[in-house]
């Protein structure tokens, strides 16, 4: 199962660190040409349409728009990244309260999905760059119905939406339904954050997932450790919420604990905040590397 770090134009340069780094960017306005950036290429590489920020948006987008900018990220890529994923623009199902308007934004996902299989086969692109639909549902029956419409467009690559603001016993009924549906390896969950998640996807070989959570937990103040997986408030902050804090650095070897294990503890300014970044990231991916060999998988 292959771990995606999502990643934005201000946040740290996680390829840089470290080698065979997978990472999803989204095409939204502040990440401009984002692989200029790093001195070293990801090795697989996923481009959200960024549905979640354009719904948002008065001005709606379109996506010849999205398609546009996804390509202008491939401008600067290179033969380094193995495989790259082009996400739909979708219609995410956020704050779609009653049932007509649930289906509404499968309709509409489904139809941008068609409008999106259109421009990416009049663009001729290299085999490794591929399409990737987005499955909206918020039950089996709707998330049966969306992958049915999606695969008689030909869609081979999948990526389950319709999870934010769910909790993990709500969203492994939905990910298990898609993955029986399209094939467990042919399966991307978006916006993973819990340990309970990753354990159970893991035995059901799903083929990847993207999470934010190093950064995030790095921007509250909050450091990983791994063996076994756990997390600590930064003693010297001034965080209000509760859980165990820190005030001297334990024994890490990632690349910024080797230089100076201290500089993960200092609040600011924000390039601190940046290596605890890291920091989480190493922790975090030796966790699910040490999920994947307890259930039999490859790291």
């Amino acid at each position: 199962m292959e771990f995606f770090i999502g990643w934005s134009h201000s946040d740290a340069k996680y390829c840089d660190y470290f080698e065979n780094t997978s990472m999803l960017i989204s095409a939204v306005p502040d990440n401009v040409r984002p692989l200029q950036k790093f001195d070293k290429q990801p090795k697989k590489l996923m481009i959200d349409s960024g549905a979640v920020y354009y719904v948002n948006q008065i001005k709606k987008t379109t996506v010849e728009k999205v398609f546009k900018k996804q390509l202008s990220f491939l401008e600067d890529a290179t033969s380094d990244i193995e495989s790259i994923s082009l996400v739909q623009l979708d219609e995410p199902l956020i704050g779609k309260i009653t049932l007509q308007d649930r289906y509404a934004a499968i309709e509409r996902t489904l139809f941008l999905a068609w409008e999106f299989m259109n421009l990416y086969t009049k663009s001729n692109l290299p085999l490794h760059i591929k399409p990737m639909a987005v499955i909206q549902g918020f039950d089996k029956a709707s998330i049966q119905y969306c992958i049915h419409e999606l695969k008689l467009m030909g869609y081979k690559q999948f990526g389950i939406g319709s999870l934010l603001f769910k909790n993990a016993k709500e969203q492994l009924p939905l990910i298990k339904s898609a993955a029986q549906l399209v094939g467990s390896s042919n399966l991307h969950v978006f916006g993973v954050t819990g340990m309970t998640q990753i354990k159970e996807m893991t035995k059901l070989k799903i083929s990847s997932f993207d999470s934010t959570r190093p950064t995030k937990a790095a921007a509250y103040y909050s450091v990983f450790y791994s063996k076994p997986f756990r997390t600590y408030i930064l003693a010297s902050s001034r965080v209000s919420k509760s859980g165990p804090r820190i005030t001297e650095p334990l024994f890490c070897t990632c690349p910024v604990c080797l230089n100076n294990p201290n500089d993960i503890l200092i609040p600011s300014p924000r390039k601190y905040m940046l290596l605890r970044s890291i920091h989480n990231y190493y922790h975090l991916k030796e966790t699910i590397n040490d999920v994947l060999l307890e259930q039999g998988g490859k790291k």
